[in-house]
């Protein structure tokens, strides 16, 4: 495993084209399992997200999973032109997510670089939100091994 910072973007444009931006650090690790690169780190109270732990999964083929688990539980999957189904569990129930992926770019050496995702995500009930997601993964050089 190699320490990494692991720096997000998120922007949120709803059907009224309010937008809202997100940026969060976070402290996490890297590591390759067969074909496939892993980050994970945790989430904080920024995110509204606090005792979750983000697993982002990069497959040979590009397709990125993003999982979810601790206070709550999610997978969703991203692949370029398709659209996936999800389920978002929390301690108040579960909501059905369905996510149309446009674009899926990544650009990772060992762990390092960059992955770029464009969404819009439907939850049950409510109308399409659009999201651009921009992680920035960096060597944690702070960390003493």
């Amino acid at each position: 495993m190699k320490p990494i910072i692991v720096s997000i973007k998120s922007l949120q444009r709803d059907e009224k084209g309010e937008s809202q931006t997100l940026e969060l650090v976070s402290e996490g690790k890297y590591y390759k399992k067969e074909r496939s690169q892993y980050i994970v780190y945790k989430e904080s109270a920024i995110s509204s997200l606090e005792g979750v732990t983000t697993t982002i999964k990069v497959l040979a083929d590009g397709t990125v999973c993003v999982l979810r688990t601790g206070a709550m539980q999610q997978r969703q999957e991203f692949r370029p032109g398709m659209e996936t189904t999800s389920w978002y569990d929390t301690p108040l129930g579960r909501t059905l997510l369905i996510i149309k992926t446009y674009a899926c770019r990544v650009q990772l050496v060992d762990g390092i670089g960059t992955i770029e995702i464009e969404f819009d995500v439907t939850i049950t009930g409510m109308g399409a939100i659009y999201n651009q997601l921009t992680i920035t993964v960096q060597e944690d050089k702070t960390t003493w091994k």
